[in-house]
C-alpha cells in the first residue's frame, strides 16, 4: 500500500527564542499528520536565523506517543479547536506541557526515535514530501482539522 497523507493539523510557530543582542534565533512550528496506515507523524520544524535572517531549516519527525515506565500511554489526539482561540493553544500545549523526560519512558523501539525506533522511512518521506509540496511556504497559517478526500 502506497502511503498517504489522509488528514493533518498545522499548529504554525508555537514558540520562539527571545529577542537578545546574540545574532542566533529560533522558530519552532509543529504540524501533525494521519496517514493511511493509521499511523499519527508530528513533524517539528525549526527555522534556524543567523542576524535575522533564515540560515537552515531541520524537520524531526515522531510518532506523537510515549509509553512511561508505570504503562501509561500519553499521545496526541486530533481537536476540533480553531487556530486564534485559546482552545487552539491549549490542544497543543495538552499535549507538549506534558511530554515526559526520556528517563521516565519505558524503551519502545517501535515509538521511540532516542533509541532507534520511531517512523519509518517511509512514513517519514511522505510526510515530507507532502508537507513541502503543500505546507511549507504557508506554515505561518495555523489551520483547521484537514481530511483529505482521496478517489
Amino acid at each position: 500500500m502506497k502511503l498517504k497523507v489522509v488528514k493533518y493539523k498545522n499548529y504554525g510557530c508555537m514558540m520562539e527564542s527571545e529577542e537578545t543582542e546574540d545574532p542566533y534565533d529560533n522558530r519552532f512550528f509543529w504540524c501533525f499528520f494521519e496517514l493511511n496506515n493509521g499511523k499519527i507523524i508530528s513533524l517539528f520544524l525549526a527555522e534556524n536565523y543567523k542576524n535575522k535572517k533564515i540560515r537552515d531549516i531541520d524537520y524531526d519527525f515522531q510518532y506523537p506517543k510515549e509509553e512511561l515506565k508505570t504503562g501509561k500511554i500519553h499521545e496526541y489526539k486530533f481537536g476540533n479547536a480553531e487556530p486564534n482561540t485559546r482552545e487552539f493553544s491549549n490542544e497543543f500545549f495538552d499535549w507538549f506541557d506534558n511530554l515526559s523526560p526520556i528517563k521516565n519512558l519505558k524503551e519502545n523501539k517501535e515509538l521511540h526515535n532516542f533509541n532507534g525506533g520511531g517512523p519509518t522511512k517511509e512514513e517519514t518521506n511522505t510526510v515530507k514530501s507532502f508537507y513541502d509540496k503543500n505546507m511549507l511556504k504557508k506554515r505561518e497559517k495555523a489551520t483547521n482539522l484537514v481530511l483529505i478526500k482521496r478517489n
